[in-house]
């Protein structure tokens, strides 16, 4: 493919995908036609978690529990 084909070609794709991004690249000397971005993902999780709940019988205060999950335990 040329490079003017390439670009002819990224101009339909973008008509018939406006959703998606296109562009025209060179590959061992040869132009394709590349589609770019990032696909939609399912939320799995959330990147940070509540700490732990502590017992009702843990003798520390809250501060010293907070410490502790956030990695300042000796």
């Amino acid at each position: 493919m040329t490079h003017e084909e390439a670009i002819a070609e990224v101009e339909r794709m973008r008509v018939a995908d406006p959703g998606a991004s296109w562009i025209a690249s060179q590959r061992d000397g040869d132009w394709i036609v590349v589609r770019i971005g990032v696909a939609p993902t399912k939320v799995i999780g959330t990147a940070t978690k509540p700490p732990p709940v502590a017992p009702r019988d843990d003798p520390h205060s809250a501060i010293e529990r907070a410490a502790w999950f956030a990695g300042g335990a000796g």
